[in-house]
């Protein structure tokens, strides 16, 4: 019964999840601040204790699969792979890098380019198709996530003036990681549970990490961490990473990636109100800005009506006992 009314909303699942991920400016700011002067060596340094906290966590959840690891082929091995080192991994040492320019709204912004790649491989890959009134509401919820991110969409060019190239580049590279991840997952999710994919996702991406951080900054790479930032990294690791990828992959469960990366787009709302009033306050949300969640809120609710009219959610073959 629980299952049946977790699939009917099951792209309002993957909108919450995404709105937990717009929290993680909240512990990521000053974490940043707190380590190595070398923004890739940060980055690396924040994404990789994430991680070690995430894996260390996931262990029961890994033990409890053993059986059902077994069950896996090649090629879903190599698209979990893909998860945890491309999108959990570097996409997330990517969107970290672009975040310690400062210009945290802009960063945001170019997420939403993530649909436009998640999409297009949805499409090639797994062969789906979005239903006639999800392409309608799809341009809708586009300009829903603009407003949020755009406080004068009359006068965007204010909100870019002064930032940098590389620092979008790196966020457009963390985008099309992340919007290939959600067709990954979609996949890999026909033969594992959720809190598996979940638990894989960190464990593949933590050793390339590892690499990564030992690569550019040698063993002391490992030793710049502070105890008292240890709430933080919790805080990272368990709100926005864990509890917010294990809605999201259960959502996913029952959502075509194509409709998945669309619900991803209600990332901005909880993302720019910390920004705004947490992160970097003193400012203030506009009208337009209201008005873009509302817009985005009534597209994810629609969407979510396309969805409960698709075939019922992916579900993993029995596991042996």
């Amino acid at each position: 019964m629980l299952d049946r009314l977790i699939d009917r909303f099951a792209v309002v699942l993957v909108a919450v999840a995404a709105m937990l991920w717009g929290t993680d400016a909240l512990f990521r700011a000053p974490l940043l601040t707190h380590l190595s002067s070398n923004r890739l060596q940060q980055s690396v340094q924040l994404v990789f204790m994430e991680h070690l906290i995430l894996v260390i966590a996931c262990l029961p959840l890994l033990w409890r699969a053993r059986r059902e690891l077994r069950r896996l082929n090649a090629t879903q091995w190599w698209s979990i792979a893909a998860i945890g080192v491309g999108a959990s991994a570097l996409a997330t040492v990517l969107f970290t890098i672009s975040f310690g320019y400062g210009h945290f709204i802009e960063t945001l912004l170019l997420q939403k380019a993530q649909p436009l790649f998640a999409i297009l491989l949805a499409t090639i890959w797994l062969r789906e198709r979005i239903s006639s009134q999800a392409v309608v509401w799809v341009p809708i919820a586009l300009i829903g996530a603009y407003l949020i991110v755009i406080p004068d969409p009359l006068h965007p060019e204010q909100a870019w003036a002064d930032f940098s190239v590389l620092a979008g580049l790196f966020a457009l590279a963390a985008a099309a990681l992340w919007g290939s991840a959600t067709v990954f997952g979609r996949f890999a999710l026909a033969n594992v549970r959720f809190t598996t994919l979940t638990a894989l996702r960190f464990t593949f991406g933590l050793p390339a990490l590892a690499i990564v951080l030992l690569l550019v900054g040698g063993l002391a790479g490992f030793t710049q961490y502070r105890p008292s930032d240890l709430p933080l990294y919790l805080g990272l690791a368990l709100l926005p990473g864990g509890l917010g990828l294990l809605l999201y992959y259960r959502g996913l469960a029952s959502t075509p990636a194509s409709l998945a990366t669309l619900a991803e787009l209600a990332f901005p709302i909880t993302g720019v109100l910390v920004n705004l009033y947490l992160v970097t306050p003193r400012q203030s949300i506009t009208s337009w800005q209201v008005a873009g969640i509302v817009i985005l809120w009534v597209a994810l609710a629609a969407l979510d009506y396309a969805n409960a009219r698709k075939p019922a959610r992916l579900q993993p073959e029995p596991v042996p006992a």
